[in-house]
């Protein structure tokens, strides 16, 4: 039961940021994208790129206040070879980690808790950046509503003498404002 409920959490987990980055893909803002390799033929490296990815964080967040007046980026969601990248930069710490289980928090750069998902979710190079108004509880992207968080048949005794059972969970969702949502596409990522 322990295991099967936790394949449901990971099933609602992925659904949330799959339906968060398509609202990401159509809402009108261009992703924002930033080079790796900016330094390439110059005396900067490829870490002290790195350490400039938080303009680009910066200019998803300006992108959302020139557009409703408030935004930033509270939450990164990002693909594998992303959430790496960003591991470079100085300002990202362990803080807030948690075991390796389908989406999962990574850790905090400059204390934005970055959480990092499959490739299949995300693209590898992209990072999905949310904002949350903090000084309002309904002042939100999307809202997920769980009406039943896990319905179990119970144990079901077969003709053949053996046993099965069923979970599912039942909600639904909407999307309050797709504003709050915006992409950053890291162009060449070393190794992928």
């Amino acid at each position: 039961m322990d295991a099967a409920g936790q394949e449901i959490k990971k099933a609602l987990d992925f659904f949330a940021v799959k339906v968060a980055y398509a609202a990401a893909q159509t809402n009108g803002y261009a992703p924002i994208v930033f080079d790796a390799e900016a330094g390439a033929g110059t005396q900067d490296s490829y870490i002290h790129t790195a350490q400039t990815i938080s303009q680009a964080i910066e200019r998803v967040g300006d992108v959302m206040y020139n557009q409703l007046n408030r935004g930033g980026v509270s939450r990164i969601v990002g693909g594998p070879a992303a959430i790496t990248y960003l591991r470079l930069n100085a300002g990202f710490t362990t803080k807030g980690a948690q075991p390796r289980i389908g989406g999962y928090q990574v850790g905090e750069l400059y204390g934005i808790p970055v959480f990092k998902v499959p490739k299949q979710i995300i693209p590898e190079d992209t990072l999905l950046c949310v904002w949350k108004n903090e000084n309002n509880e309904a002042d939100v992207s999307v809202a997920f509503g769980t009406l039943v968080p896990f319905f179990s048949t119970g144990a079901l005794q077969r003709k053949n003498f053996y046993k099965e059972a069923g979970l599912a969970s039942f909600g639904d969702y909407v999307i309050l404002n797709p504003g709050y949502f915006g992409l950053i596409k890291i162009a060449n990522i070393r190794g992928i």
